[in-house]
């Protein structure tokens, strides 16, 4: 029994000392140029709210509708619409929301604000997706200042707002016919 716990003395007495010297390797080899590391770690904790497409789920498909190159033209460049919802439920109570959309850098025109096709084979040219507002507003992708706010202050917790999506032929560049893939993030971003 005396041998177990001097043992266990002893481990613990080395650990000190190997950490130590470890401690002192660390300050003497730090003269001139020293880096240190650091790593901070945390956890916000809040309610969030719930996030629905067309009442369905939050990760659903819009599809448009099949249209033919030749309907484009100069003055009729954006074509197509197709309407959906997105409903906010279990938000903080009495608190406004604004939801953006967002993509990545290829994917998305900073120009227009549109969403930009995938490039490939088989994938139509020179044709966007734009987004609008229910009150007809374009939602600009990547402009968080183009969002739908969603209102709180009167204690309701549910508001759906309809967007519509539509094709958006490039200026001077007719579309090209194949298939059409875009892909944009939703942001909540509250105040």
């Amino acid at each position: 029994m005396k041998k177990l716990i001097k043992g266990g003395c002893c481990s613990v007495g080395f650990f000190l000392l190997f950490n130590l010297s470890q401690s002192l390797a660390a300050t003497t080899s730090c003269r001139d140029d020293c880096h240190i590391d650091v790593l901070f770690k945390g956890e916000y904790l809040a309610e969030t709210c719930r996030l629905t497409i067309n009442q369905a789920s939050s990760q659903e498909t819009i599809l448009l509708p099949e249209l033919s190159t030749s309907q484009f033209t100069a003055q009729e460049n954006e074509l197509g619409m197709k309407p959906f919802t997105i409903q906010l439920t279990e938000c903080p109570e009495k608190q406004s929301v604004l939801l953006s959309m967002h993509a990545e850098n290829a994917f998305y025109d900073a120009l227009t604000g549109n969403l930009k096709n995938t490039r490939g084979t088989g994938m139509s040219e020179n044709v966007q997706v734009r987004i609008r507002k229910e009150n007809g507003e374009q939602l600009k992708i990547n402009q968080v200042n183009t969002g739908q706010t969603y209102q709180y202050a009167n204690g309701k917790n549910i508001e759906t707002h309809q967007f519509t999506a539509s094709y958006y032929s490039v200026a001077s560049l007719p579309p090209t016919p194949g298939k059409l893939m875009v892909r944009a993030t939703i942001n909540i971003n509250y105040p």
